[in-house]
């Protein structure tokens, strides 16, 4: 096959594979580093969901690569789930424990000793559970690979995680050094304020924006970076407009990433077929 080329240069700093981002997205990172590579590509981040399972995988094909004449740079990264302090996020879950427990003994059956269940209780419960959102983190050197193996098994510790792992502003001043951190998708840090915030208008949104940005630029200085998509969700355009707004105020530098759950684009069916299974 002839490679392609072309006269602009991109590098995907956002995608997903089978070796990390199980019943969400296909492909090895192999076939997508070559995939890259066959069309003009140089370099390629993998960024699997809340893991580096595909580093190896990483690290062994470029060899390969290079051993056939191929020249091409893999770079190893992560989709964090994060949240702004775990602290607060397990006081809220042992507070709302503490609540259901109470709210149970107060409605239990004074006849049969049942217990009523309540079911907003529950979802309540199930809500602080899960809630999680998405971080693009790179490293950029020895130290920050190093760093990221640190963050990344922080966050499975049993205090961080339920179902997720988890990391904090916390977490990220201890083991930022080295690392390249950008804000990821309609699940990222920034569009978490723009769904929490958007009901209450433009201006809701770009100031829990700014908050965001200050706390991260605190942390990351230049290492903070923009990321906007482009796709078919409205809301995705939407978001971008707050993002390159807030990005002119503070002087941070816009990147543009494709989100890649498959190798190709006639894989795309293949994947949804995949998602269903999970």
């Amino acid at each position: 096959m002839t490679r392609k080329t072309s006269d602009i240069k991109f590098v995907g700093l956002h995608a997903h594979s089978v070796a990390g981002s199980i019943f969400d997205a296909i492909g090895y990172p192999q076939d997508h580093m070559e995939f890259c590579y066959e069309n003009g590509g140089e370099a390629l981040a993998l960024t699997d969901h809340g893991n580096m399972n595909g580093l190896a995988y990483q690290v062994l094909h470029a060899r390969k690569m290079k051993a056939e004449g191929k020249e091409f740079k893999p770079i190893f990264g992560c989709e964090a789930y994060f949240l702004p302090s775990l602290d607060e996020w397990r006081t809220e879950y042992n507070r709302a424990m503490e609540d259901k427990k109470r709210a149970r003994a107060l409605k239990k059956n004074k006849a049969s000793g049942a217990t009523v269940e309540d079911e907003g209780d529950s979802k309540k419960l199930q809500g602080i559970l899960r809630r999680r959102r998405h971080l693009v983190l790179l490293a950029q050197n020895q130290t920050g690979l190093s760093n990221l193996f640190k963050l990344v098994s922080e966050s499975y510790q049993p205090d961080n995680f339920y179902r997720y792992p988890r990391m904090d502003y916390a977490l990220l001043k201890k083991y930022n050094e080295g690392i390249i951190a950008a804000s990821a998708c309609l699940g990222g840090v920034y569009a978490g304020c723009y769904w929490e915030n958007r009901d209450d208008g433009d201006e809701a949104v770009l100031e829990a924006m700014r908050e965001t940005t200050r706390q991260m630029v605190d942390i990351f200085g230049d290492r903070w970076y923009a990321e906007i998509q482009w796709n078919n969700v409205p809301e995705q355009h939407a978001l971008n407009q707050y993002i390159i707004q807030v990005a002119k105020e503070f002087g941070l530098k816009l990147i543009t990433t494709a989100d890649s759950h498959y190798p190709s684009p006639t894989a795309w069916r293949d994947r949804e077929l995949y998602t269903r299974l999970g």
